[in-house]
């Protein structure tokens, strides 16, 4: 009588990744239709004009209230505003937000945001030479939120800690 609960055990996790839109569609087109600020966008996906909200893997931009926020959305949206981008869809967040990889072009988007210095590499959830390379490049060169003194260059997650009231 255990097969069958161990079956069911077995069987769920499958069940549930089969019926996650990240495993349905891996990769898809999209028009560019807003960006919230250095490592979010919201896309009118092309296949099912369904509207999508993209959280950049593997990069971290500082929050818009932060010092260089508005800087980083300022070159994400000369990178992809009203633009059509490829996702590569890596992950589903806890927002529901989809996290993927983007391109426009031939540009990697991810990596072209830690290469100006305007996000940080951050590679808990994706491991990308790629992304981490820019990162190193820019800090270098001083290059964007690297030329801030240190104390302005806070990760965002440390400037949330430090700055509940600021709002994301």
């Amino acid at each position: 009588m255990r097969l069958r609960p161990t079956l069911a055990r077995l069987l769920l996790p499958l069940a549930l990744l089969l019926t996650t839109p990240a495993a349905a569609v891996t990769r898809f087109e999209a028009q560019v239709l807003r960006v919230k600020d250095g490592d979010s966008l919201v896309v009118e996906r092309k296949d099912v004009k369904r509207r999508a909200e993209i959280r950049m893997a593997g990069i971290d931009a500082p929050e818009l209230a932060q010092p260089w926020g508005a800087t980083a959305r300022t070159a994400m949206r000369r990178l992809v505003m009203g633009k059509t981008v490829v996702i590569e869809v890596t992950d589903k967040d806890r927002y529901g937000r989809l996290v993927g990889r983007v391109w426009q072009g031939r540009t990697y988007v991810n990596a072209a945001m830690t290469r100006s210095g305007n996000a940080w590499a951050f590679d808990r959830y994706l491991a990308d030479e790629e992304i981490r390379a820019g990162q190193e490049e820019a800090q270098r060169a001083k290059r964007g939120l690297w030329s801030l003194p240190p104390e302005q260059r806070l990760p965002p997650a440390t400037w949330r800690i430090r700055h509940p009231w600021k709002g994301q």
